[in-house]
């Protein structure tokens, strides 16, 4: 049984966490609004986006899901890289690329600004895509994967 210790996750993975938090929550509510007056109003949540909502919003599960079971269950075997990367190069891949994503879609609108307003969703999951690229840099500064994946501390022979 897993130990939830919070202690146990270093500042980069409570970034992580909280962005992928935001990007979730965001991902139900209003993305753009488009209010008519007397005709009515009508919105879109991420969902109706999928290359620009529901790809990020995947990562960012994907980036928690791995966060939270290399740090609380050691005992499910992960490998130590993801191919040849290290896990803090893929969380800083994967968490570029939503975040990407997302800006794509909060620059541009679906009709005239006059008309279309951005919602609190679209907002929420822009602030949770740039707080998972920040906790992917300072991961990958931080160099705390690499030691796992690096081969050893032996240096190579000579030929």
């Amino acid at each position: 049984m897993a130990e939830f210790d919070i202690k146990k996750l270093k500042t980069s993975e409570l970034v992580m966490l909280g962005g992928a938090v935001l990007v979730f929550i965001g991902q139900f509510l209003a993305w753009f609004k488009v209010d008519l007056g007397p005709f009515g109003s009508s919105s879109v949540n991420g969902f109706h986006y999928f290359l620009q909502g529901t790809i990020p919003w995947l990562l960012a599960i994907a980036i928690a899901a791995v966060l939270i079971i290399r740090t609380f269950f050691p005992d499910v075997k992960l490998p130590d890289a993801v191919g040849p990367l290290t896990w803090g190069q893929t969380y800083l891949i994967a968490a570029a690329i939503a975040a990407f994503l997302i800006l794509t879609r909060i620059i541009s609108t679906d009709g005239p600004s006059s008309v279309v307003d951005r919602g609190i969703g679209i907002i929420l999951a822009f602030i949770g895509g740039i707080a998972l690229v920040v906790g992917a840099v300072l991961k990958f500064q931080a160099k705390e994967d690499d030691a796992a994946g690096a081969g050893g501390t032996t240096p190579p022979t000579p030929f």
